[in-house]
């Protein structure tokens, strides 16, 4: 964007929008750092190093990257298994914090190497996989996780931690004797006031800076309290000592790792959550910005913004919906917006860090409550239950999986989830029988068309997917079952069977093998198979394979009209010749004896005459009568 960069109208309004976002990051990345189990200091850093490097490599020129709830909480629950795992305890363990911090560097510095393979590899279409329905119920379910776990913070006692919501709210209601008043308060009316500002900003959009200078307020607010009236000795907790300073270079932590498979499960879940937020964002703001992104650059832009937190201090980041949303109503037109944000976290940590120090807690977790609440998405539960009952099952599989099985299992089952329905769509493809619409050329589900006009003797079937390995066994059995039902509802024998290529893009060997072994069973049973509208790659497939030549050329058509005008014409001869073998047979018992040479017509034959009726069709006007009849006997 730098080589087409206008300075001249659009730096301003970077400005404003690096600004506007620069009081925003803040309070919430130190909000963000204290969920993740880190020291506040360490968000400060993800928003500094590892912004300026999203600003130089992303493509999106609105996504506001940093900390977020979501990521944070997935690195805080994996990290805390793997210090239990190996027996690490904040008591029993003397530097438990700086191992802690050590493998949150680590982490970050993973996560962008993976993010830079797969941006390289462009594996950006893997997300593509988790359905809208997974997603939304993973994440609704880890907000109400991330919010139960802030409430330590207001009702004002230790309150151990847990990756289930359920133990979360026996931990929370074992010790209520010891809650706190005035941490409640503060806390509450903290998160009540943030709140309240993002309604206003909504309904009025003159006021949309509200919603941005919030947490600012809440953070000035609390400070000055803490500076004139000193609520620490009166049993509020504040954030205490942040170093001053830009960070140290982390490289030699980061990449002197002991063991990397114990991380693994950690990466993978952030590397997967992380980008799926931030490529729906980037996309969006995209959109309504008239700009395209490519997902495989924006993953190297990720994969370099996380390896630079790595390099220096940050935990994992992504792109924040929050903080976006901010940047692009404030007008942001470009990643200068991010640079100014970045240089205003740079001068905090230089020159006013010990003011935030006096910054309490309760304060910092009113912002992450209220940042979270919004992801609880009720309204896409309600959507699915009135649109889509087993969509809406699904989300209540992941949402009540993530609650009471903790985050790391929830995104399996969501995960496991997605790859499922993907797979039982694939096996299980859509197919149809097709009736004609009267007085056209045109063959549609008879499901979806009452008066669509079939023949007996004909069956069309239109399988609506590529047949491959997968699905060759479902189709076969589902064409199989049509011919029977056909043959079974009448009491006449199917003679063809037609099926629409139309929607079959691509097919394998499986599927030829099944095509093959489709027409040998008909043709057993005098069926003919017929094959129409097949796709140049697919017409290749069938010509190499011999399966045109096994069920005959005239057997595959440009049209399903076509292929039904032809099994007319053959039904209708092969009428004529059974009525004259008949006829024939019954001459000869009727004068077995009286015939002799002079007197046969053999000699002398004469030309069969036909009635109309009996005539095949050779015309379109002819056809058309024939086809009028919405069944034809």
């Amino acid at each position: 964007w730098l080589k087409t960069y206008d300075y001249r109208n659009s730096l301003l309004s970077d400005i404003i929008a690096g600004l506007t976002v620069g009081v925003m990051i803040v309070p919430q990345s130190m909000s963000y750092a204290k969920l993740a189990g880190l020291p506040v200091e360490y968000g400060l850093y993800s928003s500094l190093a590892p912004v300026y490097a999203y600003a130089l490599f992303g493509t999106s020129r609105q996504l506001a990257v940093g900390p977020v709830a979501l990521i944070s909480l997935l690195l805080n629950s994996g990290l805390s298994l793997i210090m239990s795992n190996a027996g690490m305890t904040p008591e029993n363990t003397e530097n438990y914090d700086e191992i802690y911090g050590t493998l949150a560097i680590q982490t970050s510095f993973l996560v962008g190497v993976f993010y830079i393979i797969m941006g390289v590899f462009r594996l950006g279409f893997i997300t593509i996989f988790l359905s809208h329905a997974v997603v939304s119920g993973f994440t609704s379910a880890a907000a109400i996780i991330i919010g139960t776990s802030q409430l330590k913070y207001l009702f004002g006692y230790s309150i151990p931690s847990d990756k289930t919501l359920h133990k979360m709210l026996y931990n929370i209601f074992k010790d209520i004797a010891k809650f706190n008043w005035g941490t409640f308060l503060l806390g509450s009316s903290c998160v009540f006031f943030l709140l309240g500002m993002k309604k206003l900003a909504v309904k009025f959009p003159k006021l949309k800076y509200a919603r941005a200078l919030a947490p600012l307020i809440v953070t000035v607010f609390t400070i000055v309290l803490q500076a004139t009236v000193d609520i620490e000795s009166k049993g509020i907790p504040i954030v205490g000592y942040i170093p001053q300073g830009l960070p140290k270079f982390s490289g030699g932590k980061a990449v002197n790792i002991d063991d990397f498979g114990s991380l693994l499960v950690v990466i993978i879940s952030i590397v997967i959550v992380g980008f799926m937020e931030s490529i729906a964002i980037a996309k969006q703001l995209a959109g309504k910005n008239n700009y395209e992104i490519d997902s495989s650059k924006e993953l190297i832009g990720l994969g370099v913004a996380n390896l630079t937190g790595g390099l220096f201090g940050g935990y994992p980041l992504t792109g924040s919906f929050s903080r976006s949303a901010v940047n692009n109503e404030a007008g942001a037109k470009s990643g200068i917006s991010a640079v100014i944000t970045a240089t205003l976290v740079g001068l905090v940590l230089i020159f006013f860090t010990p003011i935030f120090e006096l910054l309490s807690l309760p304060t910092l977790a009113s912002i992450v409550i209220s940042g979270v609440v919004s992801l609880v998405d009720y309204d896409e539960a309600k959507y699915l239950w009135k649109v889509h009952t087993f969509d809406f099952s699904v989300w209540m599989f992941a949402f009540l999986g993530t609650l009471f099985l903790g985050v790391e299992l929830g995104l399996g089952i969501a995960v496991g989830l997605s790859l499922l329905l993907v797979i039982f769509e694939s096996a299980y493809p859509h197919t149809a029988i097709l009736g004609r619409l009267p007085g056209t050329t045109e063959y549609r589900n008879i499901k979806n068309y009452n008066q669509a006009e079939r023949y007996d003797g004909i069956v069309i079937v239109r399988v609506d997917a590529p047949i491959y390995f997968a699905n060759t066994q479902n189709i076969q059995d589902k064409v199989q079952k049509y011919e029977n039902r056909a043959s079974s509802e009448k009491g006449i024998p199917v003679q063809f069977v037609i099926i629409e290529f139309s929607a079959v893009a691509h097919i394998d060997t499986s599927a030829l093998h099944t095509l093959h072994e489709m027409h040998n069973n008909f043709h057993k049973r005098n069926i003919r198979l017929c094959i129409t509208n097949p796709n140049a790659k697919v017409m290749q497939r069938l010509l190499s394979s011999g399966l045109i030549d096994d069920i005959g050329r005239e057997s595959i058509f440009v049209s399903t009209h076509d292929a039904v005008s032809y099994c007319l014409n053959e039904m209708d001869y092969d009428e004529i010749q059974t009525k004259k073998t008949t006829d024939d047979v019954h001459l000869e018992e009727t004068f077995p004896l009286k015939l002799n040479v002079e007197d046969s017509l053999i000699n002398d034959p004469e030309p069969l005459k036909l009635d109309a009726e009996e005539t095949p069709a050779n015309d379109a006007s002819e056809m058309n009568d024939i086809e009028s009849a919405p069944v034809a006997k």
